[in-house]
C-alpha cells in the first residue's frame, strides 16, 4: 500500500482518498485534510490551490479574510482556516444513469476487471 503524509498529499490524493458517493452536503462532496500546524496548512493551500490552477484554468473566485483562504471554480473549492483544510467539489450527479437498469446489462465491466488482472499478473502488483 502507497500510503501519502499531509504534506505529500496531491489535490487528487485529497479527493479521492476514502471517497463515498453518498457524502453530499449543500450539493459538494468534501475531503478534510487536517495539518499538522497552521504553518502547514498554508504551505498545503498554496501548494493545492496552484495545483487546482493548473487543472482548471484561473479560479472565478478568491478570498482571503482573518486567516481563512478560499480559492473557487464554478465546481470546486480549496479552503483553509488554522491548521484544516478542505477541498469541496459540485457532486455530480450520477444517479440518474447510474442505478438505471440498462446500464448494467451484461457483463459491463467484466472486461475491464479481466484486463486489470492481465496488468497484475504482467506487473506482479496486486493492490486489491
Amino acid at each position: 500500500m502507497n500510503t501519502r503524509t499531509q504534506e505529500d498529499a496531491t489535490l487528487l490524493d485529497v479527493l479521492i482518498d476514502g471517497f463515498e458517493k453518498n457524502e453530499i452536503v449543500d450539493g459538494f462532496h468534501w475531503r478534510d485534510l487536517p495539518m499538522p500546524d497552521e504553518a502547514a496548512a498554508v504551505r498545503k493551500y498554496e501548494a493545492l490551490s496552484a495545483e487546482g490552477r493548473k487543472w482548471k484554468g484561473d479560479p472565478t473566485s478568491e478570498r482571503a479574510a482573518g486567516g481563512c483562504r478560499m480559492v473557487a471554480w464554478s465546481d470546486m473549492q480549496i479552503l483553509q482556516a488554522g491548521q484544516g483544510i478542505r477541498v469541496r467539489v459540485r457532486a455530480p450527479w450520477f444517479t440518474g444513469w447510474w442505478h438505471a437498469e440498462e446500464t448494467w446489462q451484461g457483463d459491463v465491466m467484466g472486461p475491464v476487471w479481466d484486463w486489470c488482472d492481465e496488468l497484475d499478473r504482467e506487473t506482479g502488483e496486486v493492490d486489491r
